[in-house]
């Protein structure tokens, strides 16, 4: 929320900027061109947003806490208005989505067969398990662009379209401390806190690795605001943008049995445990267009 509220004072703070532009504005030559009648355009945007990455995690691994976390996004863009009003757009994007996962207490158990044949019933528990997830796509948009200028200086706008989003880096970073041990039934024992079979107790994990991401992924995007046009062919906006991805982004295939850890040094990501995974993001984005004879 905090940052929702930093997101809407400085979007006011523009738009207040933008009225006093079309102030001055009106006092010019009605000689001037106005920008819109460019019809091809090229432009850059940016700006600050809020990113998650969606893991509907098993019943195994129930009560994971998730916390979004802030980053910038960077995309260039090339179009054409029909008319006035309506356009088509396209170019490319880079937009990171991270995540923080966590999750206070784990169990879990497996039967399995010991190095000396011995079946017995392995059991796992951790405490104090974060894991980080980060996951950058190049994006390739398609986009309805609609402008609707209240004047010859300032105009609302919106676009609307799909991403073709394409991983470039699929990052996570998982710790946390485990317990192992065995339980032989047919002895009635319970080995723990020894060297054999990994029987270990108070074992620190530090792993990282990548994460299985389908290579295409459709994504929605929408965004909308206020833009200010200068003389010179130049459009300078300012809007709220919302993203998320349509489908299931996990490459991992189903399990049945899920286990987070099974023995020292290994620790799973909690997407390949998960039975859907996707992402969204939203935030401010500022964008400066050069409109072309």
């Amino acid at each position: 929320m905090r940052l929702i509220k930093t997101y809407s004072k400085s979007y006011i703070s523009c738009f207040i900027l933008l009225l006093l532009f079309q102030t001055n504005l009106q006092s010019q030559s009605l000689n001037s061109k106005f920008s819109w009648q460019n019809h091809w355009f090229i432009g850059v945007s940016g700006g600050p947003t809020q990113t998650n990455i969606s893991n509907k995690v098993t019943s195994v691994i129930s009560e994971v806490v998730m916390t979004k976390k802030n980053f910038y996004c960077l995309s260039v863009d090339a179009g054409y208005f029909f008319s006035k009003y309506f356009g088509l757009s396209t170019g490319i994007g880079l937009s990171p989505y991270l995540t923080q996962l966590s999750l206070d207490s784990y169990s879990n158990s497996l039967d399995t067969i010991d190095s000396e044949n011995e079946n017995y019933e392995r059991r796992i528990s951790g405490k104090n398990i974060n894991e980080t997830q980060k996951i950058y796509f190049l994006e390739i948009p398609v986009m309805l662009n609609f402008q609707c200028p209240f004047s010859k200086a300032i105009g609302f706008y919106l676009q609307s379209g799909i991403n073709l989003a394409i991983p470039v880096s699929k990052n996570y970073l998982s710790s946390g401390t485990f317990t192992y041990s065995g339980y032989y039934p047919a002895y009635n024992v319970l080995l723990e806190d020894i060297p054999y079979e990994g029987f270990k107790s108070n074992v620190k994990n530090d792993i990282s690795g990548k994460l299985k991401v389908k290579t295409i992924n459709p994504e929605l995007v929408a965004s909308g605001g206020f833009y200010y046009c200068t003389e010179k062919k130049y459009q300078v906006s300012v809007g709220f943008f919302y993203k998320k991805m349509l489908s299931d982004i996990s490459a991992y295939p189903p399990v049945e049995s899920f286990q987070l850890s099974t023995h020292e040094n290994q620790l799973r990501s909690f997407m390949e445990g998960s039975e859907k995974a996707t992402a969204s993001s939203m935030g401010i984005i500022v964008s400066l267009r050069y409109y072309i004879e």
